[in-house]
Parts: structure tokens; sequence; C-alpha cells
């Protein structure tokens, strides 16, 4: 039941973020999707096997929920997070797309400890809040660390 539900969640996302108007390019969209893969991986990797602050589960059908939701759900919210950001005009409509983007991801967390997928031992749903805002504000800052090489870039070309 919980793949399925999984499996279907994927799909309808890849579908939206296919089809919503990105104003980052393809290589914007990709750098942000691999930092925040990587960080996410190794956040629930170490907080999981070295600190012991939740239990992953054991059955190999849940084991692959959590693969999607950490490889593929977590970080294609924080890629449409930054394509809404930056389309955003006033500080407004960044809050909002960062409380609903933030919603979300707590959302899909959520359904991963209903499923049993992740097991609290020392670990809280505070805690789940601050480690998905830093997913959030990470993308923020491949964002701004993109622009800043680009703008740099451009100026290189310009006094060629």
């Amino acid at each position: 039941m919980a793949l399925s539900i999984y499996i279907t969640i994927t799909i309808l996302l890849l579908h939206f973020a296919y089809h919503v108007q990105k104003p980052l390019n393809f290589l914007q969209n990709a750098l942000v999707f691999m930092v925040v893969a990587i960080i996410t991986r190794q956040c629930v990797t170490i907080f999981a096997m070295e600190w012991h602050l939740f239990r992953i589960t054991e059955d190999h059908w849940l084991f692959i929920c959590l693969i999607l939701c950490r490889d593929v759900l977590t970080p294609m919210v924080t890629v449409l997070f930054a394509n809404y950001y930056v389309r955003a005009k006033s500080s407004i409509y960044k809050i909002a797309t960062f409380l609903i983007s933030l919603v979300i991801m707590l959302a899909m967390h959520e359904l991963a400890v209903k499923f049993h997928i992740l097991t609290y031992v020392k670990w809280n749903f505070f805690y789940t809040i601050l480690l998905n805002a830093g997913f959030l504000l990470s993308a923020v800052g491949v964002l701004k660390l993109v622009s800043f090489i680009q703008t740099l870039e451009n100026r290189q070309n310009e006094s060629l």
C-alpha cells in the first residue's frame, strides 16, 4: 500500500514539475537537485545509522519508499521551491512559497512515519521542521551561489 502511494506521489510530482514554467535553466535546476539530494542522503544516513536518532525500516518494499522520498521527492520539491522563489516578486510571495513547500515536505515525512518507514527514537517533529527548512534554505543558497558565479562570468565576458 505504501509503495503504491509513494509511486503515485512521485509520478504526480514529476508530472507537475515537467509542466510548470521554470525560470531557471536545466543546469541550475540540476545543480539544486543534486546538491539537495546529496545533503538529504547524507543527513538521513548520519541521523539513522551513526547517531541513531531514528530507525529506518527493515522491510525491503518500505525501504524503496524511503529511497523515493529521500532521493526523488525531497529534491524535486526543493527544485520547484527554487523556481517559484526566483519568480516571486515580493517577499510575501517568497515566504508563502517557502511555507507551502515546507508543509509538503513535512506531509511526506509524516506519511513515512505513519507507514513505519521511519521510527522516531531520539527525534521529534520539530527537528523535522528544522531539517526540511534547512533543505529549502540550502536550495536558496545554491541559487545565490549559481547567480553569483553567473554574474562573475558575465563580467569577465564583458571585459574581453
